[in-house]
């Protein structure tokens, strides 16, 4: 690697090992390496929040050395709202994004949306994803605060398990939303804002703002579990 490359490496590595535990950044890497020899495809992903959203291009070109694609998750406040974007925060981090990568596949309501994608088929909560929690909850999201269907409840009703009311919820669109091209944004986050009847804090069209990406668009790619969840991948440049 170039001086600069592993400059890179060492800050990424210094900051993951404060958030994860010493050593764990090795860990990882050493697994990325063992990948890499075998031919496996492999994907990091990380989470955009107040801490690193700035950081995010460093770390696609880190994956990128190990052959990887980076996948990148919004912070859901499902704990605490300690690590939460705000709004122009979750717009720079994709600016950054946008200029350091090129842009493979996202589910990102709102991202789609300001990116103007005509391919992008809508959120998978409701929709096309099942989630079940530890405790045996089935959710339509794998941040859906709360939810009474369990296990047996998907045993007993199987595909039919989309029209409870959980799943309805999910898929429902804010009336504030009509027309809207982000479709009501991210259900997760608007139920745990306590909002679900709300837009999407994160869209710009709600708020009467106009967001320009100039972001490059990579080779069309089949990647697994992209529609299961608000997700945006990416490669290095």
């Amino acid at each position: 690697m170039k001086a600069f490359e592993l400059g890179v490496v060492e800050s990424v590595e210094a900051e993951h090992d404060g958030f994860r535990g010493l050593g764990n950044w090795r860990t990882v890497v050493t697994a990325l390496e063992r990948c890499a020899g075998l031919n496996v495809p492999v994907t990091v992903t990380a989470v955009m929040m107040t801490i690193n959203y700035r950081r995010l291009p460093a770390l696609a070109r880190v994956a990128a050395g190990y052959g990887a694609n980076l996948r990148v998750n919004i912070y859901q406040p499902a704990r605490t709202d300690r690590f939460t974007l705000a709004y122009e925060q979750l717009w720079d981090g994709f600016r950054g994004l946008a200029a350091g990568s090129r842009l493979v596949a996202t589910t990102e309501p709102v991202l789609a949306a300001v990116l103007g994608l005509r391919d992008f088929p809508g959120p998978g909560c409701g929709r096309s994803t099942v989630r079940i929690a530890p405790d045996g909850r089935v959710l339509p999201c794998t941040y859906w605060p709360a939810s009474r269907l369990t296990i047996a409840d998907l045993e007993r009703a199987g595909p039919d398990i989309l029209e409870a009311n959980e799943f309805v919820a999910a898929r429902r669109t804010p009336p504030a939303c009509a027309g809207c091209p982000c479709r009501g944004g991210c259900a997760g986050r608007r139920a745990l804002a306590g909002r679900p009847d709300d837009p999407d804090p994160y869209c710009p069209f709600a708020r009467g703002e106009r967001i320009v990406l100039d972001w490059e668009r990579a080779g069309s790619r089949d990647l697994p579990k992209v529609g299961s969840a608000c997700t945006t991948v990416v490669s290095a440049l």
